[in-house]
């Protein structure tokens, strides 16, 4: 059973190459903000239509944050990493990133729990620190899944959130992500 301690995180970086996050090995009790954003520039946020992409914005419009929540989880201890659920605010909802079937991604509204019971929650990632500040998030209910980014057909400059499967070589590097923290 996983317990939780709150960190939330703002993303900085994301691309179909790599996730940029910083803080992640943070206290516990603190709550970090970020903002995610690849490689190309572009930052991960909820679009109105309730579907996570890429886009590029503006200094202005760089506004869309997202929370890493950390959970104690003794039942995921043969995993190497970080039991954590990620989400971001929209209407005084938190918007969890969910997976299901086809490696899709989808955002689902929803309270954070407090405990998670089942051991495959679809909410619930593995974050594994890799070397110097990239990171990975494996998906708890579909192993050797990894968060990653693909390009959204007919419209170039956005990119999906999605499940990439472990190939033979390791997972390719748009499963990567910087944390970096964000300055409120």
């Amino acid at each position: 059973m996983a317990t939780n301690n709150c960190i939330p995180v703002q993303f900085l970086e994301t691309s179909s190459n790599a996730f940029y996050f910083g803080g992640a090995e943070s206290d516990s009790f603190h709550s970090p903000t970020y903002n995610l954003q690849c490689k190309d520039n572009k930052f991960l946020l909820l679009n109105n239509d309730g579907q996570f992409q890429l886009q590029d914005l503006s200094a202005q419009e760089q506004y869309c944050r997202f929370n890493i929540h950390i959970y104690n989880d003794s039942s995921l201890e043969q995993m190497q990493g970080i039991s954590v659920m990620l989400y971001t605010n929209r209407n005084g909802k938190k918007i969890m990133a969910c997976c299901r079937d086809h490696n899709e991604i989808y955002p689902e509204a929803m309270d954070l729990p407090r405990e998670i019971a089942e051991a495959a929650h679809k909410a619930l990632f593995c974050l594994t620190k890799l070397s110097g500040e990239k990171y990975m998030f494996e998906s708890i209910a579909y192993p050797n899944k990894f968060l990653g980014f693909e390009p959204v057909e007919g419209r170039p400059s956005l990119k999906k959130l999605v499940l990439r499967m472990k190939g033979p070589d390791g997972v390719d590097d748009s499963s990567e992500v910087n944390l970096n923290r964000c300055n409120e």
